[in-house]
């Protein structure tokens, strides 16, 4: 079983596809890369698989269980999180002090 699956995810922007059909899985321990040119549709496709994007068609499985329906919360909760091209998130702390900040999504209270 894969631990990431995506199957046949397409994304509409009013008349626009952004993604047309994207399909493919990532094994347990495997390194897989995401390459393309601006515009290609690299950042759609992480926000449909951490739940900032519905897909408009298609479903994303994590670990065998449907996640395309979820919010991005519970997705992260799951154990899929992403980062943003933010140089320094919280930028009075330290980036030790925004690594603990982020621990606290695992926390129990």
């Amino acid at each position: 079983m894969s631990l990431l699956e995506v199957r046949g995810v397409s994304k509409f922007f009013g008349g626009l596809a952004a993604l047309n059909s994207v399909s493919f899985s990532v094994n347990k321990g495997e390194i897989f890369g995401l390459i393309g040119p601006n515009g290609a549709g690299k950042t759609t496709l992480f926000n449909v698989v951490n739940g900032f994007y519905k897909p408009s068609k298609g479903e994303v499985l994590f670990n065998g269980k449907r996640i395309s329906n979820l919010k991005p919360h519970q997705i992260c909760r799951l154990g899929i999180a992403r980062t943003f091209q933010v140089v320094k998130p919280l930028q009075r702390m330290t980036v030790l002090d925004n690594v603990i900040a982020s621990a606290f999504l695992r926390a129990k209270s």
